[in-house]
């Protein structure tokens, strides 16, 4: 039975986009979207690194601020200068920006020369990023479909998290030992 045109009834208009491409957007993101999380990783490790490097730093100048070690300028201030890479280069693989990823192919590469950390983490870094799925999430087109669907995210699994907060947790206390004498008469450790 066909239906029959109802000239008084209120006009249908398709407002946006059709059905079949929105679905078709958010198929390609819930392809990609544990290789996202994979690239927001690598994001988070660069964020590490910068305040691994600055709170060493900030022991080391605070520990021997009268050795020779630190009067070696280029030494004190190549460390320092990795802080502010590694959070930019942190912050932005983390929003995912298509700009970065040369720089993090380049920091990844030259993360392999710091033997032993660096060796193992740097060839997993460069394989993230640079594989068929690193360089389409690392897109301007992939940009776009996540701007365009914004209600899909990864779901991090529990034990990651409590993983990472027992991390957080453990380089805080490490940090707070080395720097507070204050801390480590209150803890009485032998060591």
């Amino acid at each position: 039975m066909q239906q029959q045109f109802n000239p008084y009834s209120a006009p249908t208009i398709a407002i946006g986009r059709s059905a079949g491409e929105f679905s078709e957007l958010e198929s390609v993101r819930l392809e990609n979207l544990s290789h996202e999380a994979a690239l927001k990783a690598v994001g988070s490790l660069f964020l590490i690194i910068a305040a691994l490097v600055s709170s060493l730093m900030t022991i080391v100048t605070s520990k021997f601020l009268n050795e020779d070690l630190l009067k070696n300028d280029p030494f004190v201030l190549s460390y320092w200068v990795l802080v502010p890479i590694s959070l930019y280069i942190g912050i932005k693989m983390r929003r995912l920006d298509h700009s970065i990823r040369n720089t993090v192919v380049i920091a990844a590469a030259l993360m392999m020369f710091a033997f032993p950390f660096g060796t193992i983490v740097g060839p997993g870094v460069l394989y993230v990023v640079c594989c068929q799925k690193g360089k389409f999430i690392l897109s301007q087109r992939y940009t776009n479909i996540r701007y365009r669907t914004p209600g899909i995210h990864y779901e991090t699994k529990l034990f990651t998290k409590i993983f990472a907060i027992a991390i957080s947790v453990s380089v805080s206390v490490f940090v707070v030992y080395y720097v507070s004498p204050l801390f480590r008469e209150f803890l009485n450790l032998p060591f």
